[in-house]
């Protein structure tokens, strides 16, 4: 059996078995038929066929923090420590948000993805009240003025800018983005987004995700959720900050 250890992120020749620190997967040969399994450490081990293609690569790239159990794609990052924005001010910093690592199969037509992995601890919160809230992944992360470390596999690096054009001192102690819109880059070692805020006011606030600066050698993730032109990126915050 061909093995590869995995430690980066990137495209792989097409091989037997495939190995991390936090996860594994392989692929078996039966017929017309490939056997998939996967084991994540500490998480859900998977078996499922697959059609047998020839297949040419494996791509592993850092993909939308999505979990099957969440009816919308909404993300609640909460700040470790609140941040005071004055009024009329803007600060720019880096905090992290988490991933899943998609695993794609490449023939010479198409990419097919095959499964999601989730390396970061998976946990939830409701944003707005109980009756018409909205359940979001959630994730608790510190702000930073330099670029934070991340742990490849887990965790991508933000850049934040948040601007206050309200008349009122705002204590930011959370920001709740649609990762439908979420643009994702990496290369071999990290994976960076970038996302503004814009506060009108204690209660409203407007979010977005956007491209990322200094792209020089990254690739753009593949989109794994459609999303019409025509609809807003903006998530609107009207239950706080």
């Amino acid at each position: 059996m061909q093995k590869l250890f995995l430690s980066k992120y990137g495209i792989y020749p097409f091989l037997d078995s495939y190995e991390s620190d936090k996860f594994s997967f392989s692929f078996l040969k039966e017929n017309n038929s490939l056997c998939y399994t996967r084991k994540v450490v500490g998480g859900e081990s998977k078996t499922f066929w697959i059609p047998f293609d020839e297949y040419k690569n494996v791509i592993i790239q850092p993909s939308e923090p999505l979990v099957s159990d969440l009816p919308k794609t909404r993300l609640y990052l909460e700040l470790d420590e609140p941040l005071s924005m004055f009024p009329d001010s803007f600060l720019a910093g880096f905090i992290t948000v988490p991933l899943t690592v998609a695993i794609f199969l490449e023939n010479s037509k198409k990419q097919q993805l095959v499964d999601l992995l989730h390396i970061s601890p998976i946990k939830f919160a409701l944003y707005g009240n109980p009756h018409n809230g909205d359940i979001c992944r959630y994730w608790k992360t510190k702000f930073s003025l330099v670029p934070i470390e991340t742990t490849i596999f887990e965790t991508a690096l933000m850049e934040l800018e948040i601007e206050n054009v309200s008349s009122s001192a705002i204590l930011v102690s959370k920001l709740i983005f649609d990762f439908a819109y979420i643009k994702i880059f990496y290369n071999e070692n990290i994976a960076k987004i970038k996302g503004r805020a814009k506060i009108q006011s204690e209660t409203y606030c407007e979010t977005e995700f956007l491209e990322p600066s200094e792209l020089n050698g990254f690739n753009q993730s593949i989109d794994l959720i459609p999303t019409k032109l025509l609809s807003s990126s903006k998530y609107l915050m009207t239950n706080g900050l």
